[in-house]
């Protein structure tokens, strides 16, 4: 086992001796957190690109997640190798001032991930609890607003040590810690943590309680009249919000496991100094959250898993191949045969009808029937318009195999 003794000067004439270093152990430990802080970087990066290369995820919703994908960006380069530093050497090396700014970066970034998911899952319950009026209540220009006043909170809350509310500085400036001051612990976990966790719970408590009352009114209304259009349309939208809630209910959760024992133990180390070493467990618990993130949204959203993949592929969608062309000539006759009512058409024998309904009626009119057959129809129910005319697929099973391979391009599915 190779041990080196570091030595430093910290006042001029006088010497200091740190802590033996075991070599060994730095270097298994270096490498760990920066695969792990890589990771994290390259995942956050994912996330982000995924959104801006596909306008399909261009949504309200997914800027608050780019904005979480930000906030851990933001922690994962530029305040996690420094930490990573002084856990490995086990002392702060680049002087007093920088460790202040450090430290108010730390909380800068991490109550902006909080926060970030306490304003998603308001998000998603304004989206379930008004799956119709959810595009006009929020707005781009209001999430815009929404983003801004997240961020001077976060700065608000993470400025007061800079400012002087913070225990005295040691004299050895070797020591570098997040203040542990016993008023300033109090106001950062309550604004930064505990606040935002009780808006979390409350809304997701909320929301649960809307889908389930949600889901058996509809289900009451489909059986009673099949052919009601706007309880069709909005059985639609309210499962895709009911999804996106249930994928960011997870991310959430993840949250709640990763920083809920950092902000128990916080303000019992100032009394409990024998808790120091688990507090760096828990501490670097909370980090973790920030690399967890990109991981959950490719396994719980079939969106960003595509996306995902397109990217690894270095594949960009920034448009959607508009749907008039993919059709070739021979789908064009075979569209136009079934307008004059021919039999036996390719469209007829995919399983195709043709309705002379207006794009406006077409997605409340289409389901009505098709859906009260399968709930699982939701997922592959999609339509199109072609010349004020649209088109439900009944089934995907006798496509031609030219048609399968562009069904995702001909039927966008309905979000």
């Amino acid at each position: 086992m190779v041990n080196l003794s570091i030595q430093l000067n910290v006042s001029a004439g006088n010497w200091t001796e740190e802590p033996d270093l075991d070599v060994n152990q730095a270097v298994v430990l270096g490498l760990t957190l920066a695969l792990f802080i890589l990771f994290a970087i390259v995942g956050n990066i994912m996330v982000i690109l995924s959104v801006a290369c596909n306008r399909q995820l261009q949504t309200v919703t997914n800027y608050f997640i780019i904005n979480l994908a930000v906030a851990d960006l933001l922690l994962a380069s530029i305040v996690l190798p420094f930490s990573a530093t002084l856990e490995v050497l086990d002392y702060w090396c680049f002087g007093r001032i920088f460790c202040d700014i450090w430290a108010a970066v730390d909380v800068l970034c991490c109550t902006a991930s909080i926060m970030s998911l306490c304003i998603i899952s308001i998000d998603r319950y304004i989206g379930v609890r008004y799956s119709l009026r959810y595009p006009t209540i929020m707005t781009e220009k209001k999430a815009v607003w929404i983003l801004i006043v997240l961020w001077l909170s976060s700065m608000v809350i993470s400025i007061g040590p800079l400012l002087g509310w913070k225990e005295p500085a040691p004299d050895d400036e070797t020591v570098c810690s997040i203040t542990e001051e016993p008023g300033y612990a109090l106001f950062s976990s309550l604004l930064s943590f505990y606040l935002p966790l009780m808006v979390i719970l409350v809304m997701y408590f909320r929301i649960y309680v809307v889908a389930r009352r949600t889901t058996k009114s509809l289900e009451a209304g489909n059986k009673g009249q099949q052919f009601r259009s706007s309880l069709s349309m909005r059985l639609l939208k309210f499962s895709r919000e009911k999804k996106a809630a249930k994928t960011l209910g997870i991310v959430v959760g993840v949250f709640i496991l990763c920083w809920l024992p950092f902000f128990i133990v916080l303000p019992l180390v100032t009394f409990c100094r024998r808790l120091k070493c688990f507090f760096k467990v828990i501490f670097w618990l909370g980090y973790f959250n920030s690399c967890i993130n990109p991981i959950i949204y490719p396994c719980s959203s079939k969106e960003f898993k595509r996306a995902f993949i397109r990217l690894l592929k270095c594949q960009c969608r920034r448009r959607r191949r508009p749907v008039w062309r993919v059709y070739d000539h021979h789908w064009r006759s075979s569209i136009y045969s079934s307008e004059r009512g021919s039999e036996g058409d390719i469209m007829s024998q995919a399983g195709i009808k043709l309705f002379t309904y207006s794009v406006a009626d077409c997605g409340a009119w289409l389901g009505a029937n098709w859906l009260s057959r399968s709930p699982t129809n939701i997922q592959s129910l999609g339509f199109t318009a072609y010349p004020s005319k649209c088109f439900e697929i009944s089934s995907h099973r006798n496509l031609p195999e030219k048609f399968m391979a562009q069904k995702k391009d001909i039927w966008p599915i309905l979000r």
